[in-house]
C-alpha cells in the first residue's frame, strides 16, 4: 500500500458507511484548518485508489485516527486490515508514532473487528445522549 498526502476524501462510500464518517466537506475543512497537526492520505493498492485515512497529532508521538475508510468497491477483501496495518507502520517510521487512538460507533461490528484484528484494544465506552462510541488504543512497537 502507498499513502499519498491528500486535501480531501475522494473515495466512494455506501450510505451506511457515510453515516459513520464525517462528510467530505467537513473532512476538507478539518484538513484546511489544521495543517500542522492533521495528516490526510489517499490509500493506493498499486495504482488504484482504495481508501482514505486522516490522523490528528494531539501530543508528541500520539495520534488520533480520525477517519479511516475503504472505497465501497474494495470492501470485504481484507484491504482495510492490510491498509490499517501498513498505515500504523508508516506512521511509526515517518512520524515517530508511539500511540494511536481511535473510536468507533457502538454497534459497528465491522469497525470493531478490523481494529481488534490489527491490535487495537478497547479502553472505554462513551455513553451520552448524543454519543455512543467505543474508544480504542494501539501502542506502536
Amino acid at each position: 500500500m502507498t499513502f499519498v498526502r491528500s486535501t480531501e476524501m475522494k473515495i466512494s462510500l455506501s450510505p451506511e458507511q457515510a453515516e459513520m464518517l464525517s462528510t467530505k466537506e467537513t473532512i476538507r475543512e478539518i484538513i484546511r484548518r489544521n495543517p500542522d497537526t492533521v495528516l490526510a492520505f489517499d490509500i493506493y493498492d498499486r495504482e488504484e485508489l482504495i481508501g482514505f485515512v486522516l490522523a490528528h497529532r494531539f501530543e508528541a508521538n500520539k495520534y488520533f485516527l480520525w477517519e479511516f475508510a475503504i472505497d465501497e468497491n474494495h470492501q470485504n477483501r481484507h484491504k482495510g486490515t492490510q491498509a490499517l496495518t501498513e498505515f500504523i507502520e508508516y506512521m511509526k517510521v515517518n512520524h515517530d508514532a508511539r500511540e494511536i487512538t481511535t473510536t468507533y460507533i457502538y454497534g459497528n461490528e465491522h469497525a470493531k473487528h478490523v481494529y481488534e484484528k490489527v491490535g487495537f484494544v478497547e479502553t472505554d465506552v462513551v455513553d451520552e445522549p448524543d454519543c455512543h462510541e467505543v474508544n480504542m488504543v494501539y501502542y506502536v512497537r
